[in-house]
């Protein structure tokens, strides 16, 4: 079965959607997008990237997206894929129109894009036990971060330097100093016992993820805070974390090649690993 596309309605093969060149997605990365993981064919976290996605949306404006279709053409195109195990993309552009800054007026009709595809976890649950290496890197990206955009040049940059570096991910500083988040995922770490991390503004993406790590702390008894760290500070850690919607919980065992605490994963990240699973497989058994 390929890989399948619904772009307004019309379920096709990926390799055959299209979309005008007058896209304001294409043209100007005038667009909004959420990935939701599929676990046996369903979406975990469905209300919580759900109410993300219209958050963002109506952070920029784009209006007359019908959500109650759209979850429709989601579910129907997860059917027709036969996929169970994978994530689902969503793409929302503010649509077709002649290029021209300021938006169209009267608003024009939004271009809707769902992609449904595999994904194979093994290699990332292998990174999970062994823990892996990020770089840091100046943070260059636009200054609403909580808005979850398409314009994505600066967090790709960034990653692509981490690969071409053999490392995993990077983590973003900013001008003052203090580290924010990286590229494509949350960042927790353990400071005097307690789990941190960045406090939520438009610095960061409102990760759901990470909202449900911060959850699962709290039934576990892991004390949690939001602070400010340096990247010298963020080295000097117990533990450091990234969480996202595919990597789960991911331990850091090395910065810019210098270990984090004794560059195992640690024992805090295990609990919140464990926890995890535990709750994705309440989830799974309770339907």
């Amino acid at each position: 079965m390929p890989q399948l596309a619904c772009l307004n309605g019309s379920i096709m093969p990926v390799e055959e959607a299209r979309v005008p060149v007058w896209d304001r997605g294409f043209l100007f990365g005038d667009a909004i997008y959420e990935v939701w993981r599929l676990y046996d064919g369903r979406l975990w976290l469905d209300d919580a990237h759900t109410k993300r996605l219209e958050r963002s949306l109506a952070e920029i404006g784009v209006g007359g997206v019908d959500f109650e279709r759209l979850r429709t053409r989601m579910a129907e195109t997860i059917q027709a894929s036969e996929v169970r195990e994978g994530t689902v993309y969503v793409h929302i552009t503010r649509g077709v129109a002649p290029r021209l800054h300021a938006f169209p007026n009267p608003p024009v009709p939004p271009t809707e894009l769902i992609i449904v595809r595999p994904y194979d976890d093994a290699p990332m649950a292998a990174k999970r036990v062994s823990g892996v290496k990020v770089i840091s890197l100046p943070d260059l990206r636009w200054k609403r971060c909580d808005v979850k955009s398409t314009n994505l040049l600066a967090n790709v940059m960034a990653n692509d330097a981490a690969h071409r570096q053999g490392g995993e991910e990077a983590v973003l500083i900013d001008e003052h100093g203090h580290v924010t988040e990286a590229t494509h995922s949350s960042l927790l770490w353990v400071r005097d016992g307690v789990l941190e991390g960045t406090s939520e503004g438009p610095e960061i993406l409102p990760g759901t993820t990470r909202g449900l790590v911060l959850r699962l702390a709290r039934d576990e008894a892991i004390p949690f805070r939001e602070a400010a760290i340096t990247l010298p500070e963020l080295k000097q850690c117990a533990e450091v974390c990234l969480v996202g919607t595919t990597l789960e919980v991911l331990p850091v065992v090395t910065i810019d090649d210098d270990p984090i605490g004794d560059g195992k994963p640690g024992p805090i990240a295990k609990r919140l690993q464990a926890a995890y699973q535990r709750e994705l497989g309440r989830w799974l058994g309770s339907h």
